[in-house]
């Protein structure tokens, strides 16, 4: 038998008031335990696809909470794709949970097999699916953000270290590693980042990690509960992003301006938060840094309401003008603020080596969700990271990639605005491995992304580092990767695609 329209609003009515009271005693604010209700709820198949949600008024008064707080948490849901919403039609889950957001759970060899249904996974591995993201990493057709140039590695350079810590003891290392490193390697990060970075702390609070997004997820799994709010900023890294929301976090996006992430504003949150993750010394992709007023703030934020700071100092090494700023982290004397760096831009990351700088109280922990993860990260490419950063090698490679990628980032802005000058005219930043190109709004950004689509080019824009719709709009283009000729050909291209639309009038 089926249900009518006002049966299936009732039952769906009870089942979230069931499940929302279940995390209110869990101790959710309300909020949180609302967004993750019908994010379980939806992702389940519970409130299945074209479902119709509840008025705003209807479920306030049903859950004896504000519509204010029902308004927002549908808008934030709106935001993640989980519902859609319309004028004079209300509130729809937009989320299909047999379409397997377009990926290939699992196929057999033979003609008979069939996807994994969605319904066979847990929870947890459904909002992985949705929480998945593509990375930046095509190559061809593209001027894509934050890529070093492999080609240029000096790989014999870096054969000859590899041999030399075998011939010094194989076996060691080929062996099982210590979960939180090789205490060599870690004593020479350690120094680097003290002289370079102005970090303030000892070999023992560094853990290897595979990557900076394992170092993130050793955090989410530590540090904090599902339904807990954490701060990213918007624009930002949406790897972040998404891999705090498949930890069933609440992502609350902070707007970022020329002095970096708006402090006040975060402060100023009506529900608070556990923690944040931020870029403070270069903002990814806008380049700014956190200013010194804003950086003590935070700092003292985070002690008053004892959350984390996540501190990404992600290519801080490209500095161009012979400046570097000092991490967040050397003025943190409450112990607040966890770091993490890679050697992804600086090397190359196929070496798949990264360190989480942690408060001395988080050391254990940390190296326990290190060790149950993946056991620990190999210890043959931890030696021979070591015998580059106690050596000349690390120092020259950089000097000569920092000269390399100032070229060709200035050759990357003289060439927009010869060929693109109509659009955008952008500053030349003093850091980094893309450049930001503002346009009039996010309208045109949208434009021209599907005039070069159209053509088989890829081009990114700031829609693709926030979390809710942008007004501002900007095209966002790496050079590090491309040598000068693959720039101006693509720029040059490009303008032959925008040319055929009508430039719009500039503010």
């Amino acid at each position: 038998m089926k249900l009518s329209s006002d049966n299936k609003q009732h039952a769906s009515q009870d089942a979230i008031h069931v499940t929302f009271y279940r995390h209110l005693r869990q101790g959710m604010t309300r909020r949180a335990a609302l967004h993750l209700t019908i994010k379980q709820l939806v992702i389940a198949g519970t409130l299945g696809y074209l479902a119709k949600l509840p008025p705003s008024r209807v479920l306030a008064a049903r859950l004896t909470i504000s519509r204010d707080t029902v308004e927002l948490t549908y808008a934030q849901l709106e935001a993640e794709g989980y519902i859609a919403r319309a004028v004079g039609r209300g509130s729809f889950v937009s989320y299909q949970q047999n379409t397997l957001i377009g990926r290939e759970l699992l196929a057999s060899e033979n003609a008979e097999s069939t996807l994994l249904s969605e319904r066979e996974l847990s929870v947890h591995g459904r909002s992985l699916l949705v929480a998945a993201h593509a990375p930046h990493t095509r190559r061809s057709g593209a001027l894509t953000p934050s890529l070093p140039d492999l080609r240029l590695f000096p790989i014999e350079s870096w054969l000859q270290l590899e041999r030399l810590a075998v011939r010094q003891g194989a076996e060691p290392l080929l062996g099982y590693a210590d979960p939180q490193g090789l205490v060599e390697l870690r004593a020479e990060i350690i120094e680097y980042l003290r002289r370079e970075r102005g970090v303030k702390a000892s070999a023992d609070q560094v853990i290897v990690v595979t990557s900076s997004q394992q170092a993130l997820s050793l955090c989410t799994q530590v540090l904090f509960n599902p339904g807990d709010r954490v701060f990213v900023e918007e624009p930002g890294y949406q790897g972040a992003k998404k891999l705090a929301q498949s930890a069933g976090l609440i992502t609350h996006p902070i707007a970022v301006d020329q002095s970096g992430m708006d402090i006040d504003a975060l402060i100023q949150a009506e529900e608070g938060g556990r923690g944040v993750y931020i870029t403070a010394s270069h903002h990814y992709p806008l380049g700014h840094s956190l200013s010194i007023e804003r950086r003590l703030k935070l700092l003292a934020w985070a002690q008053h309401e004892k959350a984390w700071i996540i501190e990404d100092d992600y290519d801080s090494e490209f500095n161009y003008n012979g400046l570097t700023t000092a991490s967040l982290q050397g003025l943190d004397q409450y112990q607040r603020t966890l770091y993490i760096g890679t050697f992804s831009k600086t090397l190359f990351p196929g070496l798949r080596i990264g360190f989480l700088i942690v408060p001395q109280a988080l050391i254990k922990p940390m190296v326990a969700a290190k060790q149950f993860q993946d056991g620990y990260t190999s210890a043959l490419p931890q030696m021979t990271l070591f015998k580059c950063l106690s050596g000349d090698f690390y120092a020259e490679h950089l000097r000569n990639m920092r000269k390399i990628y100032q070229a060709r980032l200035e050759i990357l802005h003289a060439a927009v605005h010869q060929y693109l000058g109509t659009w955008t005219q952008p500053r030349l930043p003093q850091g980094g491995l893309q450049l930001v190109c503002p346009l009039v709004d996010a309208a045109t950004e949208r434009r021209l992304i599907h005039a070069a689509e159209a053509q088989g080019m890829k081009i990114y824009g700031l829609i693709d580092f926030y979390t809710n719709p942008p007004t501002k709009g900007a095209l966002v283009f790496g050079f590090a990767a491309y040598t000068p000729d693959e720039i101006v050909k693509f720029i040059k291209r490009l303008s032959s695609i925008f040319s055929e639309i009508s430039a719009p009038a500039s503010e």
